[in-house]
């Protein structure tokens, strides 16, 4: 089942002006601010940095370089990803932005939303100016664009739903069914070979001016930051890194003790049920499973809630079911 089949990613009934107003998520404001920067700068254009010789348009403002940031313009580490140099650019950076931007914004939420996409991008500049800079000696190349955000939103969203079947087209042509996570690891792959080739043995064309270590620089973010929210394994933090086994698993939390595995048959026995801490089961699995997810749910609403927590939403209400029953029998 594609991803955007599934019933939590469908667009509901229409709504009254109130109600859309209160639906507009962090992905809509996102994704709205790429789209008014991209017509200001291209259809009144404005925001362009002339040359004082020749008057002509030839550099976006708002990029980041480590020659602005010496400058004081620190807010360039922000602006630059709402920045684009050309409508080829921009339009593939969109396209990215509103297939894993949506997928990443119903499965986390908008603060989570908000937070991969700035910090994708900061990270994605700090590597790439740090390449540029330290290797190439390039400290007044401006940087722009999406592109380490984007990355770093498809990174996450591949590692929470690593094996979502996706169609990619090759040359924009031909169809091929991929793996969400083949998918994402393939192109982290190719930017790592382009960018080192272009450093190493400099042997890219001229103009091919991409930043393949800001791609890098995002992804790495985006994976590390699904990963500390329990996705894709053992949830990664400094102390789980060295504590015994024993006390990591004590220590487990919440959201990782509720997932269960995405096959369709998977038991509630990914979560530490009452055998080991309580004689009554019912009264377990309301404090592990239940209590938990209702309170996401009160506080976020249904919608908030991931597929692996629905599925075990309806496995533990089964279980009360069929306690209730054993109990009434």
């Amino acid at each position: 089942m594609s991803l955007y089949d599934r019933d939590y990613m469908r667009e509901g009934p229409p709504r009254s002006v109130a109600g859309m107003v209160r639906g507009i998520t962090a992905f809509h404001v996102i994704f709205g601010i790429n789209v008014a920067v991209f017509i200001m700068q291209f259809v009144f254009e404005t925001g362009w940095v002339r040359h004082p010789l020749t008057g002509e348009t030839y550099m976006p403002m708002g990029g980041v370089s480590v020659h602005e940031l010496m400058r004081g313009h620190v807010w360039t580490l922000f602006t630059y990803m709402f920045v684009h140099g050309s409508l080829a650019h921009f339009a593939l950076n969109m396209m990215l932005l509103w297939f894993a931007g949506r997928g990443v914004q119903h499965l986390f939420g908008s603060r989570h939303f908000t937070l991969l996409y700035l910090f994708s991008g900061v990270l994605g500049a700090v590597t790439e100016m740090a390449v540029n800079g330290f290797v190439e000696g390039d400290m007044t190349t401006p940087l722009v664009g999406a592109s380490a955000s984007v990355f770093g939103l498809l990174m996450a969203l591949a590692v929470v739903l690593p094996e979502e079947k996706i169609t990619a087209f090759i040359y924009f042509i031909i169809p091929v069914q991929l793996r969400l996570w083949t998918l994402a690891k393939g192109l982290f792959i190719i930017q790592l070979v382009f960018g080192l080739a272009g450093v190493l043995f400099h042997i890219l064309p001229e103009g091919m001016n991409i930043a393949y270590f800001a791609h890098l620089g995002g992804a790495a973010l985006g994976w590390f930051y699904a990963r500390s929210l329990g996705y894709g394994g053992r949830p990664l933090t400094y102390a789980g890194q060295w504590q015994p086994a024993q006390y990591q698993q004590q220590r487990k939390p919440a959201m990782a003790r509720t997932r269960v595995r995405p096959s369709s048959e998977a038991e509630i026995d990914t979560v530490p049920l009452s055998a080991q801490r309580s004689s009554d089961p019912v009264a377990a699995l309301m404090e592990d499973v239940v209590n938990p997810l209702l309170d996401k749910i009160s506080m976020h609403g249904k919608d908030s809630l991931t597929e692996d927590e629905r599925r075990a939403l309806e496995q533990a209400s089964r279980e009360l079911e069929r306690h209730r029953q054993a109990k009434g029998g």
